[in-house]
């Protein structure tokens, strides 16, 4: 099977290193493993069943209690210390959703912050510090015309100056596509603060049934 979907000049991907000098040996392909491949396997292992449906075999439990190096620095990132003995599939998909949501509002920030030249050119508002949802704020608020009571992260100042300029926008910005990124913003904060509460709990729970098993954690 190898030599028949192998094209010339492909490494071949291995998920152990004892097959590397093997395959390298007797077969004469060029073999990758390392910590990226390692990284790449461990998902892979983990969603085997999406790939291949058929598949009912479980993780061995040496696999189940590694945790790819990706989810330890997500997850330190945000103040959880884990430990692999600590990490089960109920706190990889909640990192996972957090992960996502992070990754969405990346993009917003991205589109947000390009459009945010206009608020300095056409109204002569400083916004390099503003965050992703005071910059969709600042453009639902345009959009629409109106100031709710959420809006309170403006001055009076800048809260007038986006009304009374708003006509100035017409042409720069589309209403329906400022009014989406404003509520998908407040989604993904709303979605994302559930599951940082859920991470807390299921790690904190993970920590305790660990120290239960006899695992000991330096303070």
């Amino acid at each position: 099977m190898i030599m028949k979907w192998r094209r010339p000049g492909q490494k071949l991907v291995l998920g152990k290193p004892e097959y590397k000098s093997i395959i390298e040996t007797t077969l004469g392909i060029p073999c990758l493993y390392d910590e990226v491949v390692m990284e790449v396997m461990w998902g892979m292992k983990h969603h085997m069943s999406r790939f291949v449906p058929a598949e009912e075999s479980k993780l061995p439990k040496e696999d189940n209690l590694t945790t790819s190096q990706g989810l330890r620095m997500f997850l330190s990132r945000y103040g959880f210390d884990t430990k692999p003995e600590m990490v089960y599939n109920d706190i990889v998909s909640a990192a996972a959703t957090v992960f996502w949501c992070d990754a969405v509002e990346k993009d917003l920030y991205e589109h947000l912050k390009h459009l945010g030249r206009y608020l300095k050119n056409v109204s002569g508002i400083d916004y390099e510090n503003w965050d992703t949802v005071k910059l969709a704020t600042a453009f639902k608020i345009i959009c629409s015309r109106k100031i709710d009571a959420s809006d309170e992260m403006f001055s009076d100042d800048v809260r007038s100056k986006l009304l009374d300029d708003a006509d100035k926008y017409k042409d720069l910005v589309f209403p329906t596509g400022c009014i989406s990124n404003y509520k998908n913003i407040l989604g993904i904060k709303i979605v994302r603060n559930d599951k940082m509460d859920e991470l807390a709990s299921l790690v904190k729970v993970a920590r305790i049934k660990a120290e239960q098993a006899g695992v000991s954690y330096a303070q």
